[in-house]
């Protein structure tokens, strides 16, 4: 394959590997920027991926009821036009295996959703369930969307 780079306003370059949005790739397709995949939903419009996580230690938790906590979280800078499909995880340090929750998105809009957890009501002995208590633990929030 020859060297060859488009103008600097396409970033697309050609050397076994192709950058968009970079001029230094560093595979053979590497792309620095919003992707819209080639997949599609049912009706055969493209969809678009996007994902992200919470600052680990340091998330936006909120009390909930004498046993949970909950969280929103900011999915706007995506684009989707629809509510689009959230897969969700709550990763930490500490006590995250005994909680209930994490992985279920609630209150789903194009721009946001919102994770409740809780530790179970029989759990003689565990600690209060704070915001303070979850960031110390490092409980974060990750998390895939995929819609148009």
């Amino acid at each position: 394959m020859s060297e060859y780079s488009w103008p600097d306003a396409m970033n697309l370059t050609v050397k076994n590997k192709v950058g968009i949005g970079t001029n230094n790739p560093e595979a053979e397709l590497h792309v620095l920027g919003k992707l819209l995949g080639a997949a599609q939903d049912t009706s055969g419009t493209a969809l678009r991926i996007c994902c992200g996580k919470t600052p680990e230690g340091s998330t936006n938790w909120q009390p909930h009821g004498s046993e949970g906590i909950y969280v929103d979280v900011d999915t706007s800078a995506c684009g989707f036009q629809s509510t689009p499909i959230y897969l969700v995880n709550m990763h930490g340090n500490d006590f995250n295996w005994e909680t209930t929750g994490g992985s279920s998105a609630y209150e789903r809009t194009n721009q946001s959703f919102r994770v409740y957890v809780r530790f179970p009501s029989d759990r003689d002995g565990r600690p209060n369930l704070t915001p303070d208590f979850a960031n110390s633990k490092g409980w974060h929030i990750q998390w895939l969307a995929i819609g148009n």
